[in-house]
């Protein structure tokens, strides 16, 4: 790290600190000097000069005329082939999800006699695992190196995925699906921290929302496939099918990518801090996932918020105090990701819900078959995929700012629309299609580039620890509402329940456009 000038009143200088580093070690060289006050997590001194950004890892201010063309031109192929590495790994992360949320009834009747509190844990038990483990995945691959994070986690996802496709009982089915989780969470945040330093600035959005739009076109096309297979083979076949995505992902890890961080070990991790944290977001996941079994007024569902309700506070006191936390809780003091955060937060609840709520309606109260069901899902996750590498094309030169209002908008017209027109009357160009397309507009450039633009003014070094806090933020909230949606149905499927549900997932998506609009910050220009 470089130590400041003793010059008085020096010019501005931007002054690296390593994550959970203190403030009282940035000292000035000049005798009786006062110490800098710290900005945000690079530790910039503040004193007699406007604050500035720090160092990014992706950059909102618009690059000179022509970058993005000149960057294109400096892309070497070996990069493009370390990105879909890098995708793979987040489709993996994603896909378990989907596919045994449809396999899931076929699943229960392969194991007659087991009781549905042990089975639900097909599902639960992945889910747990990967959102309370995520950050922690991202702050090791950050600590001991993400290459080697990485490794092992494509290799715990093939590994994992033959054992879960032969699993001769339901005991080693739900181990399997919990190895799963543990190694979607080492793989997801250091997938993206590999990638970008490959890339030139001017193209990092993009990078960002090819990786992102891989996950989420695989998230919406997993139905599908999972139907399909379905239709031919037994749902073992459904995660047989994952283990040559996790082969792939392991051969590109070994030709293509290559180490970005700088592994430092000097101090000890504070792993009281990773049990915590950890366990407040263990905690959150399972009281939401097991509310509607053990009821929401239950000791257990109690025990479980008020216990996240206090290890949280504990740990962002502890992170704040020590040399190495899990993560900085400074990083909240940038603001793009502090706001990029919030808005997913809104956001991605209105995502997860809505492909629940989906399939649920499709099957309930129109009657449609699994396989139409996979159809019908179909327009969303490819419109959403284009609008993820058209939206990074924008961002890349224009920023981030006017681009998510106008989708969080799009998206909020589409749940207002299935509100308004959706019944029970089978018009599914009329009353379904439409809300699909708004969907895929929206929410194509939302959950894509939501990741972007938390990113957007992190520092390189922090870029895995980052990207675990904001999945580790949209996949618990996610789960939130989906069991917001499960409390609220009850099990009946009465179509004024689903209104209800439309109406709070669209005001929450509303939230958004404010929120982007006016306080996300403006992109500032900076020398090249």
């Amino acid at each position: 790290m470089a130590d400041l000038p003793s010059a008085p009143n020096p010019a501005p200088q931007v002054v690296q600190l390593r994550l959970g580093e203190k403030a009282s070690r940035l000292a000035p060289s000049a005798p009786g000097a006062a110490p800098p006050r710290i900005a945000r997590v690079t530790g910039q001194p503040t004193d007699h000069v406007a604050p500035q950004r720090i160092e990014r890892a992706a950059t909102a201010s618009p690059p000179p005329p022509h970058a993005h063309d000149d960057a294109d031109k400096h892309v070497s192929s070996r990069a493009r082939l370390a990105l879909a590495t890098g995708s793979l790994a987040f489709v993996l992360g994603t896909v378990n999800v989907t596919v045994t949320n449809v396999a899931f009834p076929d699943i229960v009747r392969a194991f007659p006699g087991v009781s549905g509190a042990l089975t639900g844990w097909i599902v639960s038990g992945y889910a747990l695992a990967f959102s309370s483990t995520i950050i922690a995945g991202g702050r090791l691959a950050d600590r001991y190196g993400r290459l080697v994070v990485f490794r092992l986690g494509v290799l715990g996802l093939f590994v994992s995925s033959i054992a879960a496709g032969l699993a001769p009982g339901i005991e080693l089915l739900l181990v399997a699906r919990v190895v799963q989780g543990l190694c979607g969470a080492l793989t997801v945040p250091s997938s993206l921290a590999l990638v970008l330093p490959q890339f030139p600035a001017a193209r990092q959005a993009s990078v960002i929302g090819i990786w992102a739009s891989a996950g989420m076109a695989a998230s919406g096309l997993a139905p599908g496939m999972a139907a399909g297979i379905l239709e031919i083979a037994n749902w073992r076949w459904v995660y047989l099918a994952i283990a040559p995505i996790a082969a792939l992902a392991i051969l590109g890890s070994v030709w293509f990518l290559k180490e970005t961080a700088e592994p430092d070990r000097s101090r000890p991790l504070d792993l009281l801090g990773v049990a915590m944290g950890t366990a407040a977001v263990f905690l959150v996941v399972l009281a939401t996932l097991q509310g509607r079994d053990w009821g929401w007024g239950s000791a257990g569902t109690l025990a479980c918020f008020i216990g996240a309700a206090v290890l949280l506070p504990l740990f962002l006191w502890r992170s704040a105090g020590h040399d190495e936390p899990l993560f900085d809780p400074r990083l909240f003091r940038v603001r793009s990701f502090a706001v990029a955060n919030v808005a997913v937060s809104l956001a991605m609840v209105g995502a997860f819900t809505s492909w629940f709520l989906w399939p649920q309606y499709l099957v309930e109260v129109w009657d449609y078959s699994l396989w139409a069901v996979g159809l019908a899902f179909t327009p969303a996750p490819i419109i959403s995929a284009v609008m993820a590498v058209l939206g990074g094309r924008w961002a890349d030169k224009h920023g981030f700012r006017g681009m998510m209002a106008l989708a969080s908008a799009i998206a909020t017209v589409g749940h207002l629309w299935l509100l308004l027109f959706l019944d029970e009357n089978v018009r599914f160009w009329i009353a379904f299609f439409p809300a699909t397309v708004c969907f895929g507009l929206g929410m194509g450039v939302l959950a894509s580039h939501l990741n972007s633009a938390a990113l957007v003014d992190i520092e390189p070094a922090a870029l895995a620890t980052a990207n675990g806090v904001h999945q580790s933020l949209r996949y618990s909230v996610g789960g939130i509402g989906v069991a917001i949606a499960i409390a609220v149905l009850g099990g009946n499927h009465e179509v004024h329940l689903y209104n209800w549900l439309w109406l709070l997932l669209g005001g929450m998506q509303a939230l958004c456009i404010p929120l982007m609009g006016f306080a996300y910050p403006r992109k500032r220009p900076t020398a090249v």
